[in-house]
């Protein structure tokens, strides 16, 4: 026997037994595997409330400059989160070379939404955010021995309640991890970057509430306790769809 008939014998062979185990498995039984229900969340999920503690930290340690802010949210579906965040900017700090004093205490507000990334509804969330960013603010500025770039002479600079407004938009991601029943602990690291700022020639801001330092861009980030009545809603009907499942297959 030459080697091409060799091969050829060969080639039918393992075509004969590879026609044979398809034939067999096609007669073994298919063992159907009961489909899980996808878990889904009802349209109304829940309200929340919440306080950025590292704002109130910073104020409570004297920090040149803090936002305090709360912020409320709806949960739709578990998974799109319409944001509302408001606060008070807050900054009294002396230039190291100039000497000038800053100072504002103003309202600033955020709106946007978040998107729930986990798709499975076990107390944890990852979030991109997106949010838009408003304040209109007074501040004053002054030097009590400022010197004159022109005369060079020290005069008192005193400019009162100077009127400014901000915009800005903030990218970002955030975890958030349940504490205990509604309690839950969230953090976020957010990019800022500045779309406008309009203000009086006198001088500039050094800080803007709800933003931060006063620059083209900056990061930010913010750690939440939030007290979330969401998942009980979620849980409540889960349980309620059970109990009916329950009762149709007892009829049956």
């Amino acid at each position: 026997m030459n080697s091409s008939t060799t091969c050829k014998y060969i080639c039918s062979l393992l075509i004969s037994l590879l026609c044979l185990s398809l034939q067999a498995q096609e007669q073994q039984p298919q063992q159907t595997q009961p489909q899980q229900k996808k878990e889904k969340a009802p349209l109304l999920s829940g309200v929340a409330v919440s306080a950025d503690l590292v704002g109130f930290a910073m104020k409570a340690v004297g920090a040149k400059f803090a936002n305090m802010e709360v912020g409320a949210r709806l949960n739709l579906f578990d998974k799109y989160f319409p944001v509302a965040e408001l606060g008070i900017g807050d900054s009294h700090r002396e230039g190291a070379e100039t000497g000038n004093t800053f100072s504002t205490t103003s309202p600033y507000m955020r709106f946007g939404i978040d998107y729930n990334f986990n798709k499975k509804h076990n107390g944890n969330r990852i979030f991109g955010l997106v949010r838009y960013g408003f304040s209109s603010f007074k501040y004053d500025i002054g030097n009590e021995a400022f010197v004159d770039p022109y005369y060079g002479t020290t005069v008192p600079l005193n400019i009162n309640s100077e009127k400014a407004t901000g915009h800005w938009l903030e990218f970002g991601v955030a975890v958030e991890t349940k504490l205990w029943s509604f309690i839950r602990l969230g953090w976020s690291l957010r990019y800022k970057f500045r779309l406008a700022l309009s203000h009086p020639d006198g001088g500039e801001p050094y800080f803007i509430p709800g933003f931060g330092k006063n620059d083209s861009n900056c990061f930010g980030g913010t750690v939440n306790v939030i007290f979330d009545v969401g998942q009980n809603i979620i849980k409540k009907k889960k349980k309620q769809e059970d109990l009916s499942s329950k009762i149709l297959e007892d009829k049956q």
